[in-house]
């Protein structure tokens, strides 16, 4: 039911081997003009001194993240009761204050990206995710059970599996912060992702953004960055299914089976990370990109990837 992503996922990695100046003879001669006759401007760009990354490139991700949701509306069931509850047959609202809703997803995409410009990368992703959330309903105020409603939380687990979508933009740079220290790079993300459900009534729209600072180093003939960065992520789905399980309900034993409607959105839009990427090959033209999101949800993000 969550591609995050996808989040989300995976929206947040660009190669950092942009923009390192170097003796303009030296860069003509390690960097000719592309296939793909990108990036637009690239030669200019080499001309000045700049050394580019190779325009296209693939990935292929993984993604792990746990998040909190809140119901943005009143969370909507239809009850229907089995043996002793065969006369039952409620349409239950339970305000949204009174739901508790937490979600994991595990997804593996896979990007496409071009340098369309010097300092512009976009991309589009396709990816498939599993996961699962776990949704604890408050009877005690719910309207459709009584004046009274019931004492009592009712669990609700939902298993699904989501195929998603999405497009992306990256805008990447450099400069000498402080002089004759190394030069910082910085990247900003944006990124839409639709994602499709398979296994409940359910879509999913996922907005993501990102700024990430850091240094990259030479190792070798390898280059290694350090990043630290701000990400904004808020996942807006409504969700429609059903669950058929056995739960005492009224004090009698039975079956019940559930209909149930909530809109959710993200508790947390804010979030930290720290990254890492790693460019090697005799062009460095593969990638490993590792990423850890902290503060308001936990998430990791591998991804390996080769530009061409």
């Amino acid at each position: 039911m969550n591609k995050h992503l996808v989040i989300v996922m995976l929206l947040s990695t660009f190669t950092t081997h942009v923009w390192a100046t170097s003796d303009t003879s030296d860069i003509e001669r390690k960097q000719p003009a592309h296939w793909s006759h990108l990036p637009i401007w690239g030669d200019k760009a080499r001309e000045l001194g700049y050394e580019l990354p190779i325009p296209v490139g693939f990935n292929i991700y993984y993604n792990k993240q746990s998040v909190a949701y809140d119901a943005k509306d009143n969370f909507n069931l239809g009850l229907t009761g089995s043996g002793w509850l065969h006369n039952v047959n409620a349409n239950v609202v339970i305000p949204a204050d009174d739901v508790i809703i937490t979600g994991e997803d595990e997804s593996i995409q896979l990007r496409a990206d071009a340098w369309v410009l010097p300092f512009l990368n976009i991309y589009g992703l396709a990816g498939y995710t599993k996961g699962h959330k776990d949704i604890l309903a408050d009877l005690s105020n719910a309207e459709g059970l009584g004046n009274s409603g019931i004492n009592m939380v009712l669990p609700i687990p939902i298993e699904y599996t989501a195929y998603n979508l999405g497009l992306g933009a990256v805008l990447a740079g450099q400069a000498e912060v402080i002089p004759g220290m190394h030069p910082f790079i910085f990247t900003g993300v944006a990124a839409f992702t639709n994602s499709w459900t398979t296994t409940t009534d359910s879509t999913i729209q996922t907005y993501i953004g990102s700024i990430r600072m850091g240094q990259r180093y030479d190792v070798g003939g390898d280059k290694l960055a350090f990043l630290l960065g701000y990400n904004y992520q808020m996942i807006n789905q409504k969700i429609g299914g059903s669950y058929d399980f056995n739960i005492p309900l009224l004090g009698r034993p039975g079956g019940i089976a559930i209909d149930y409607d909530v809109h959710l959105v993200s508790s947390e839009s804010h979030n930290m990370s720290v990254s890492m990427v790693y460019d090697f090959g005799p062009k460095d033209e593969w990638n490993v990109f590792i990423e850890y999101g902290f503060l308001n949800w936990d998430q990791v993000l591998l991804s390996v990837g080769r530009r061409f």
